[in-house]
């Protein structure tokens, strides 16, 4: 398992927060996310070798968000 952060671009509220959280964790792979959206981004765990970053992101795009600049937590 692996921690990155990703920088989330568009939430405003609790239930944007909630709503990626929600699409970052249908990820196969993902074990959690756990989303700050007064600062604007998401810790993820996942294992690699069932998930990628692009996957994550996509996922937070397909909710109507933006994802960017990850790093290790």
């Amino acid at each position: 398992m692996v921690k990155k952060r990703f920088q989330v671009e568009g939430m405003h509220c609790v239930g944007c927060a909630m709503t990626v959280d929600g699409a970052i964790e249908d990820v196969p792979g993902v074990k959690s996310a756990s989303t700050n959206y007064a600062r604007q981004f998401v810790d993820v765990e996942y294992d690699e070798q069932k998930a990628d970053e692009a996957q994550i992101m996509n996922a937070v795009k397909a909710a109507g968000y933006t994802a960017k600049e990850n790093r290790q937590v």
